[in-house]
């Protein structure tokens, strides 16, 4: 795959987050509020791996999507790369929003409870909460966080 294909992959996850959010923040109906937030934390953490495979295209490295072993393999290969750096240590930190991304994906991966979810009655599972404000979060961080890198590579 082109560079450009990989772009407008991670494009195309984003923009499918970014409309999830929008439709979950014009819902009146609880669980489908719940329901596309779950659809918007799984296409951001699709595009977060989309932005590590146009790391990997640009830099020649394994394919991998463990930000800490393509850290590894581009200091063995002596090239600095800030946008990995920079996801490593988002990653080590549990208040980034990196960090509470991946583990709302988990969340909704495992099938688990989140704190944002809570039995109300016998016919609702959850209730949504500020969890569109914190996905809408994500999302703007992940953006910038593309366009930085993008910027940069671009700049080589």
């Amino acid at each position: 795959m082109s560079g450009a294909s990989l772009a407008s992959l991670t494009n195309q996850k984003l923009d499918t987050a970014r409309r999830f959010i929008k439709q979950s923040q014009d819902s009146d109906e609880a669980w489908l509020k719940v329901g596309l937030e779950s659809s918007a934390i799984f296409q951001l953490r699709s595009a977060l791996n989309g932005l590590l495979k146009e790391v990997t295209a640009a830099y020649s490295l394994s394919g991998s999507l463990d930000v800490v072993k393509l850290l590894a393999e581009s200091e063995d290969k002596q090239i600095v790369i800030p946008v990995l750096a920079e996801l490593a240590d988002l990653s080590s930190r549990t208040d980034s929003w990196c960090s509470q991304l991946n583990q709302a994906y988990l969340v909704q991966f495992e099938c688990r409870s989140s704190m944002s979810s809570v039995v109300q009655s016998d016919n609702l599972i959850g209730r949504g909460s500020d969890a569109g404000a914190s996905v809408s979060f994500y999302l703007t961080k992940l953006v910038e966080l593309v366009l930085r890198f993008r910027e940069e590579s671009s700049e080589y």
